[in-house]
Order: C-alpha cells, then structure tokens, then sequence
C-alpha cells in the first residue's frame, strides 16, 4: 500500500472517531435529561418505601451479620482510622487552600492600599487633587467630594481619628438614608 492511501484511511478512521463521540456526547445529554425529569417526588417515595419494605423483609440481622463478616476479614478497625485519616487529610488540604487564597487577597488589597496612598501623595504633592469626572452632562462645579483620604499602610493598625467623636447631625441623617 502507498502512504497516501494509508493516510487517507487514518484520517478517515479518526473522522470516525470524533463522529461516535460527538454522537456518544449528544446520547449522554439526552439520557441525562431524561433520567432525571423520570425522578418525580412521587416515583422517589415510591422507590424508597419500596426498598424499604425489602430491606425489612429480608433478614436483616443475617445482613447485618454478613457485613460485619465482611469488616472483619478487611480489618475493619485499620479501615476506619484510613478513612478517618483520609478524612483529616481532605480536611487540611482545603483549610490549606483558603489559607492561601486569603494570604492572596490580602497581598492584593495590600498593594491596592499602597498604590491608592501614593496616588493620594501624588495628588496632595501637586497642589489639589483632580475633580472627578461629572456624570450628570452638566457644566456646573464639581461637588465637594465626601471621601475620606486614603490612610497610609503604615498608619492602618492605628484607630481612625474621625470616629473618636460624634458625627455632626447631616452626616448621621445622610447615613441613615443611605442604609
């Protein structure tokens, strides 16, 4: 045989291929769907009360008895400290996971604190800060901004001086409409 024939049948063969899995695929879905639209709350009592009466009509004290035969031969003590230790394990590695993810999150909102501080620097050390941009289409001032400066990372661990005292009664009817 020549190779361009042979090449011809694998490329056909592997056309094939991805043919039965997209076919493969699409029956999944399908049977999936079907499945589980089958499962009405009535069908579902149904099926457990049904394996419920079997399971009491067949013997259970000889099933019972059978696996604990079972956990016996596989020695059942080593079987539960494996799975309690796996369970320890799965446990830890996630606690580890979040841990650091949080250690992430907290470098991030680290450096956008350092970055929003010198920005604060740079805006201090020109003179006065840029207003912002007015949405509202009209010509008219740009309205005092209500935002606090930004507090250096240093000074972070350090009680704001603004809540030391009572805010004025504007400020405490503008929060309360905010909530």
């Amino acid at each position: 045989m020549k190779l361009a024939v042979l090449k011809r049948r694998v490329e056909r063969g592997e056309q094939l291929v991805e043919g039965r899995l997209q076919q493969t695929r699409e029956e999944y879905g399908a049977l999936r769907a079907q499945w589980r639209e089958a499962w009405t709350p009535a069908r579902i009592l149904a099926a457990g009360l049904v394996s419920g009466f079997v399971a009491g009509s067949s013997q259970p004290k000889r099933a019972l008895r059978r696996l604990g035969k079972l956990g016996k031969v596989a020695g059942d003590p080593r079987w539960l400290r494996l799975i309690s230790s796996m369970t320890g394990l799965l446990g830890s590695i996630q606690a580890m996971v979040a841990a650091a993810t949080a250690r992430k999150a907290a470098e991030t909102a680290d450096t956008a604190a350092e970055e929003a501080a010198e920005t604060a620097e740079d805006a201090g050390a020109g003179g006065r800060a840029p207003p912002p941009p007015d949405d509202s289409g009209g010509g008219g001032a740009p309205a005092a901004s209500a935002e606090p400066e930004a507090v250096p990372p240093s000074d972070r661990r350090k009680p704001d001086q603004r809540w030391d005292t009572q805010p004025s009664p504007a400020e405490a009817a503008t929060e309360m409409s905010e909530r």
